[in-house]
């Protein structure tokens, strides 16, 4: 009789595998939102924008956030879909300090080496979103941020849209694994994104 209950409750368990692994499936989706959303879907994605304010849309499952390097200069090229990231293992000593919080000053960082990270999670005092998270069941948040301006690192100043004169570089990286001191090991995804820009109101 013990046994019969034994082999039942491992069957059991073993039923509901598919379900817990499935729930902890981590993944990030990002969209790009001024009078139209565009997903960032492929790898490389290219489109134009107003010289105005624009938001980012970031489903963040099972994973609290995404490194952004940004900026006026092509550097981003040299990233390929599969080219190894020189400084992965090292990009919470590369963060930028983020002192948005709640997203209040509405800025982007740009930078000639080092990332953002924007993330969410419950037990933080602030987050570089805007305040008011959507969640989407358990492990699962829309977060948002609006730009509306850029903010250069080095120079220490505020970049408007309307000076803009060549494109904006982006490039997303999330990360799957960390090692047992807290270093970036994996990938989860890499998005790199090119937006020029149109005077047309």
């Amino acid at each position: 009789m013990k046994k019969t209950k034994r082999v039942i409750t491992i069957l059991l368990l073993l039923s509901f595998l598919p379900a817990i692994a499935f729930s902890q499936k981590k993944d990030v989706v990002i969209r790009i939102v001024q009078d139209e959303s565009f997903l960032l879907g492929d790898f490389q994605t290219n489109i134009t924008l107003k010289k105005k304010g624009f938001k980012f849309q970031i489903l963040l499952e099972n994973t609290e956030g995404v490194y952004v390097f940004a900026s006026i200069e092509d550097s981003v090229y040299r990233f390929t879909e599969n080219s190894p990231i020189q400084d992965f293992s090292y990009l919470k000593l590369l963060e930028l300090r983020d002192d948005d919080q709640f997203n209040t000053n509405k800025e982007l960082n740009i930078s000639k080496t080092g990332w953002s990270y924007w993330f969410y999670r419950d037990s933080a005092l602030w987050h570089p979103f805007n305040r008011k998270i959507v969640g989407m069941g358990p492990g699962r948040n829309v977060c948002t941020k609006v730009i509306k301006q850029l903010y250069d690192v080095t120079e220490g100043n505020i970049v408007k849209f309307k000076n803009m004169r060549g494109p904006l570089y982006l490039l997303f990286v999330a990360v799957k694994d960390y090692d047992e001191n807290g270093q970036p090991k994996t990938e989860l995804m890499r998005r790199k994104v090119k937006i020029e820009w149109t005077d047309e109101d």
